[in-house]
């Protein structure tokens, strides 16, 4: 179901954008993550990269299996945070980009959000992957791990700015890897990516940590095992 609907809105927007270079991106295709159940645990990324290598370069329409590279063990990005959690939680994380076009530097959905059809992309995008973490997966801990993304989940909006998906947040600790905060609902917001199909969350309650892409931090900003390991016990409660 998710794959027919992220051809639909790619083929919406196929040629659409007024930069080429845009275009060209969408032109490479899809790739997500391919989830059927749910799961307590739900690690987001931005989008997929498109180094060679990378999982998003393999077909037009990638669809990949978190679980099964992670056995693979070779994919440093996945292994980086898989090794965090105790192996009791392992089969109950999840991945998923929060966008689904493929591009390895990120700045480029900046640009896709200052193009007028980039920015309706985006916001669709969003729009779809949001119902669809509601409806299938269901976490109850989230790890959202890239610092330009926080924006997308609503964790830095204004009254009438960076809604996006357009969570509210209880704050519940600072911490060196970021921060720690909880889904009390949404807001009551027309710029909201799902306000007309989405009234209600499934999430509330759900604990979200706020880190960074760790490639980039030094160690003692990166989550530990034994931070994971009391997020996982808090879920529990």
């Amino acid at each position: 179901m998710q794959k027919e609907r992220l051809l639909k809105l790619w083929k919406k927007f196929q040629k659409q954008m007024t930069s080429e270079e845009l275009n060209n991106i969408l032109e490479r295709g899809i790739c997500f993550s391919k989830i059927e159940i749910p799961h307590r645990i739900l690690v987001t990324g931005m989008n997929p990269s498109f180094r060679q290598g990378d999982v998003a370069r393999k077909e037009n329409i990638c669809e990949y299996n978190y679980q099964g590279i992670v056995e693979g063990g070779e994919d440093r990005y996945f292994l980086a945070f898989d090794k965090l959690f105790p192996e009791e939680y392992k089969q109950e994380v999840a991945y998923m980009d929060l966008l689904n076009f493929r591009e390895t530097d990120q700045e480029m959905v900046w640009k896709f959000c200052n193009d007028p059809k980039g920015l309706e992309l985006v916001a669709e995008n969003l729009r779809l992957n949001q119902l669809f973490m509601e409806q299938v997966v269901r976490p109850r801990l989230i790890m959202v791990k890239n610092r330009g993304s926080w924006c997308f989940w609503g964790k830095e909006a204004t009254a009438d700015a960076n809604i996006w998906m357009g969570y509210r947040f209880e704050h519940l600790e600072p911490l060196p890897c970021g921060e720690l905060c909880r889904i009390t609902g949404l807001v009551d917001h027309p710029d909201r990516v799902s306000d007309n199909e989405l009234l209600e969350t499934n999430l509330k309650g759900t604990l979200v940590l706020f880190t960074s892409h760790f490639q980039y931090q030094a160690s003692d900003k990166l989550p530990t095992p034994e931070l994971i390991a009391r997020l996982c016990d808090m879920m529990e409660k």
